[in-house]
């Protein structure tokens, strides 16, 4: 069993012949007991020795890992080293959560482990994939993949979880890991990651007399027709597709041939240089889309992010399409099928949103941001469909995990099935306005969330998320980032001047957005 520090034996202290348990380990640290000095299960003298030493060499485990996942720049925050210990410490704390039987099948002790196509992921891979092996544990290694299909193959394989190497949708210089538990479930801050950061950082050396196995397998054919399962009847149509350099290159093309469609493709190699960054929430990202769109007399456009799980669309006037319009078109489409189900969106999302929801018969579940929120949100009620502002849509069916191509095949279906333009669809929904989500550094984001919710207690308050206000005619939310001194603020108002005015009220007491 894999104890407080990742070592396997029971604790013994310094010259004593019995073991003690890890309570009375911890108990006697906690009274600066004379022998816990330089014992090798002091856990709490490892943590900042490891700490220090990796300081020295630039590498602080507190800058990389984030809130839902691990990401830095490469060989200056993060490296083969690090990749080793992440891989290592990962698979220590899935073997940790097996219980009973899972303990003495194949399966339960396999870790997937899946890379993109950055020029450093296959390196960093090799480094995880012995980190991994140095467990003991089992690694099947899927190549390079999209995001999703490390989800599927934890799934189907009834893997203890997978790691995916990837910096999803920042610049080339990055690179980083995501990390699933049993079924895909997420791990991240306060449900795994921040256990595998302890562990990694107590990590001292590469060696290790355990050597796991491992298994290279190709789940392309198996992959894809479980993607292709959610597509419904779609007729030919023209549209454009930014693959933004990344790995929606790789299965999507050949998947929506298979529908005749005409796909005008843009940035399909994946070199792991970028025509621009694989952010599609940027608007400059999608400039290259907008005109080819228009240039081409295209029905809508499309841009992925670097792994695959988010998308962009633009519609056939080339306008890009706010993500939770998404929500709400796609929410229609499930409550058709299950009526009074449960469709979760994040608080940012615009009162459309959950008006369309109810209208259509279905429950509105309002969830913090963060696809860990989001996942737990969609099990906890079983929900068949949920969406972020930021682009990432869940499926019940998928594992309660994000998939950009589903998402794609699922916009595909609803527009085949009408006459009407994508920008007809969506004209319902913009019946509001809103400054989307704006930035602002601070020194003290605690402080103005408190000030701001005083300033507005006449005001319906919830703080799920941050602090969220509504009144009748109106509403904002202000949440503190993960990673960075800023908060962020989002307001929405029934008129354009309403919205100018309020947003010029918060800045008045938050300060000058950032640029």
């Amino acid at each position: 069993m894999v104890k407080d520090n990742g070592l396997q034996e029971e604790p013994q202290c310094p010259g004593e012949r019995y073991s003690i348990t890890w309570a009375v380990c911890r108990a006697r640290r906690a009274r600066l007991y004379p022998k816990c000095r330089g014992c090798k299960f002091n856990t709490d003298e490892l943590e900042v020795q490891a700490k220090a030493e990796a300081l020295a060499r630039g590498k602080d485990f507190d800058v990389i890992f984030k809130a839902y996942d691990i990401r830095g720049v490469v060989d200056e925050q993060l490296d083969e080293e690090v990749a080793w210990k992440v891989g290592h410490a990962t698979s220590q704390y899935l073997l940790s959560g097996l219980t009973g039987p899972q303990r003495g099948q194949p399966s339960g002790q396999t870790v997937v482990l899946g890379y993109d196509m950055r020029t450093s992921s296959e390196r960093l891979s090799k480094a995880c994939l012995e980190g991994i092996l140095a467990t003991g544990a089992r690694c099947v290694l899927i190549g390079e993949v999209e995001t999703p299909a490390v989800y599927f193959a934890v799934a189907t394989l009834e893997a203890c979880g997978g790691i995916m190497i990837t910096a999803s949708h920042n610049a080339a210089a990055y690179n980083g890991f995501k990390i699933a538990g049993p079924a895909a479930a997420p791990v991240g801050m306060g449900s795994g990651l921040e256990k595998i950061k302890q562990i990694a950082e107590t990590i001292k050396s590469t060696d290790s007399s355990l050597h796991g196995s491992m298994l290279q397998e190709d789940i392309s054919s198996r992959y894809v027709l479980h993607v292709k399962s959610f597509a419904g009847d779609i007729k030919p149509m023209k549209l454009v597709l930014d693959a933004s350099n990344g790995m929606a290159s790789k299965w999507t093309p050949s998947l929506l041939r298979q529908f005749n469609l005409d796909v005008e493709p843009l940035n399909y190699e994946r070199s792991g240089r970028f025509s621009h960054d694989p952010n599609p929430l940027v608007e400059e990202n999608l400039v290259d889309l907008r005109q080819r769109v228009l240039a081409t007399l295209a029905g809508f456009g499309v841009c992925f992010d670097g792994d695959g799980v988010r998308v962009v669309f633009v519609d056939e006037k080339a306008e890009p399409v706010r993500p939770d319009f998404i929500t709400a078109l796609l929410a229609a489409e499930f409550l058709k099928d299950e009526r009074g189900a449960s469709i979760v969106y994040d608080l940012r999302s615009t009162w459309a949103v959950r008006e369309e929801i109810e209208k259509r018969g279905g429950v509105p579940r309002r969830e913090r941001v963060g696809h860990t929120f989001v996942k737990q949100a969609m099990r906890k009620y079983n929900a068949p469909f949920g969406g972020e502002v930021s682009g990432h849509y869940y499926y019940r069916d998928n594992f309660f995990c994000d998939s950009g191509i589903i998402t794609l095949l699922k916009v595909l279906t609803l527009l085949s099935g009408t006459r009407r333009k994508f920008s007809t669809l969506l004209k319902p929904f913009k019946k509001y306005h809103s400054t989307g989500e704006v930035n602002f550094e601070v020194e003290d984001a605690d402080d103005v969330i408190h000030n701001l919710a005083k300033a507005h207690a006449d005001g319906k308050i919830d703080f799920l998320d941050g602090t969220t206000v509504e009144y009748g005619d109106w509403w904002f939310n202000v949440r503190k980032s993960n990673t960075e001194p800023l908060v962020r603020l989002n307001i929405e108002a029934k008129t354009e001047k309403l919205k100018d005015e309020k947003f010029a009220e918060l800045k008045s007491i938050i300060g000058t957005p950032k640029e």
